[in-house]
């Protein structure tokens, strides 16, 4: 098998120096969002994981199209990857509609064990 058959994609020098300042900043944006959160500075109350998710997913995304080629890849490898981060979000959103449930199991749980353990 020949070498010659695959074609190569070289991307510019700006696109790599973009794509790494893009994803300098979220990871910046990650940590103030935390750190105002931590301070209570922010209140985003249940959109918290979903922003953190977000950010997360662009970066990500950044990572597969640009650092991987992905743009130039086939577009089944492209299929395969929308497919595998839609399979996680209904995997996340299940083991969160289920965690929502016993969440008040898990707060009273903690609450009986704080108060026997108060002398």
């Amino acid at each position: 098998m020949s070498h010659e058959s695959h074609s190569h994609h070289i991307s510019s020098p700006q696109l790599l120096i973009a794509t790494f300042i893009a994803l300098v900043a979220l990871t910046f944006l990650t940590v103030a969002v935390a750190v105002a959160q931590r301070e209570g500075q922010l209140d985003l109350g249940q959109w918290d994981m979903f922003v953190t998710l977000g950010i997360a997913t662009i970066k990500a995304t950044l990572v597969a199209v640009i650092f991987m080629h992905l743009q130039h890849d086939k577009l089944f490898n492209g299929v395969l990857l929308i497919g595998g981060v839609v399979f996680m979000t209904l995997f996340i959103a299940m083991a969160l509609l289920d965690s929502q449930q016993y969440q008040p199991d898990i707060q009273n749980y903690v609450y009986d064990k704080a108060a026997s353990a108060a002398p």
